[in-house]
């Protein structure tokens, strides 16, 4: 996953230890994460403008 994570444009961030447990094993989760100025190089139009439009979104 860190390749595809990585080609993606994206940084690990952070790595939960041992987060959670299945079939009697624990296992970590990392967090992954970018800043918009290096995304928006690689990003879309229609990302761009969601991006964009973040600022006219209702706040809750």
């Amino acid at each position: 996953m860190p390749k595809v994570m990585h080609a993606a444009g994206l940084r690990p961030e952070a790595t939960l230890r041992q987060l959670f447990r299945t079939q009697g094993c624990r296992h970590d989760v990392t967090t992954y994460a970018t800043v918009a100025p290096e995304w928006k190089l690689q990003a879309t139009g229609n990302e761009l403008a969601i991006l964009d439009g973040a600022d006219r979104l209702d706040r809750v």
